[in-house]
């Protein structure tokens, strides 16, 4: 009897055993497993996944530490991805250091902030988000958060086959800034398109391109040579540029050439926002700027009459995009 209990019980491991296998089986079939591969999709599709999630971060205040400050807080569609204000505005009220650049076109780039230190736009996506006067928030606490977020980890699932994480994030932040790219100006019409423009844009052009040179920075198509260059903007700076991220006294008071494009649409305009309009910007440029050691050859004294100056005003104004502009001429109801 005692050996007959004894083999009745030595078949209880059998069967847990048994059933083990068969709970392994069960999550192991063939099918699931198809279910559970990543399919990568096509490349079109990949782009128009990544640009949509992409935008959905853009304009998400859950990427600031308290839920108050998105992307588009600093960069605004209708000011050409712009704030409008001298210093941006991050959380708790705080004052950045920088005016904020549009982003607009922002894929002719290859270096990014004002003092050029970040190289691509995935890199450049952290910086704002870190900073304590910006967003404020810690990737590492971040990214648990947003992986709640069903839309988010199941878009990147869709994109990488990975649960949402900082490469995705950044990755996708980065091609939404760059598919904000048109060249529909009045420029464009007419030097790519060959449509008549009005005789002040083509006389300001004529200004802009040759006695005053300014194509030496600010060359067509982009109209920005992405450079660092000491404008002439003070003769002590507060904001060193350049110098904070190479530590070389020769790069004190450079910062990165802007791109003209939709310019009339981003003011306030300099690293610190310090001139209000074009009619200021051009002023500036007509003293000769600041003596400094380290100010741009490029940078010297001229004169404008009044005629030459709407001229010069008329064809900074062709480099709007016209979408653009008549959309932010609508919601700021401005003209000219």
């Amino acid at each position: 009897m005692l050996e007959n209990q004894n083999s009745r019980n030595s078949g209880v491991p059998g069967l847990l055993l048994l059933s083990i296998l068969v709970i392994i089986f069960a999550y192991c079939r063939p099918n699931d497993a198809e279910v559970s591969t990543f399919k990568p999709l096509s490349e079109t599709e990949e782009k128009l996944k990544l640009r949509e999630l992409g935008e959905r971060l853009f304009f998400d205040t859950r990427l600031s530490v308290d839920n108050s400050i998105a992307c588009a807080n600093c960069h605004i569609p209708a000011l050409a991805f712009t704030d409008g204000d001298s210093l941006s505005t991050g959380i708790h009220g705080r004052i950045g250091m920088r005016n904020s650049p549009s982003l607009f076109n922002v894929v002719n780039q290859d270096k990014f902030m004002w003092d050029g230190g970040v190289k691509t736009l995935e890199l450049q996506a952290l910086v704002p988000l870190q900073d304590t006067n910006e967003m404020g928030s810690m990737v590492s606490d971040l990214i648990p958060e947003l992986q709640k977020v069903e839309y988010y980890d199941s878009m990147s699932l869709l994109i990488s086959g990975e649960h949402f994480n900082p490469s995705v994030l950044t990755r996708a932040l980065g091609f939404y800034q760059r598919s904000l790219y048109r060249e529909q100006s009045l420029y464009d019409d007419w030097k790519k398109r060959g449509e008549d423009v009005n005789k002040s844009v083509k006389k300001g052009y004529e200004l802009f391109s040759g006695r005053l040179n300014c194509v030496a920075c600010h060359a067509p198509p982009t109209f920005s040579n992405n450079s660092i260059e000491n404008n002439g903007l003070y003769e002590n700076y507060d904001d060193p540029g350049r110098y904070r991220i190479t530590g070389d006294s020769s790069d004190i008071g450079k910062f990165k050439v802007p791109s003209l494009r939709n310019v009339e649409m981003t003011a306030p305009y300099m690293h610190d926002g310090s001139l209000n309009t074009l009619k200021e910007v051009i002023e500036h440029y007509k003293s000769g700027g600041s003596s400094h050691p380290t100010k741009s050859k490029l940078i010297k004294p001229f004169e404008l009459s009044k005629e030459e100056e709407e001229h010069l005003l008329s064809f900074l104004r062709s480099l709007s995009d016209k979408s653009m502009k008549k959309h932010w001429q609508k919601v700021f109801n401005t003209s000219y």
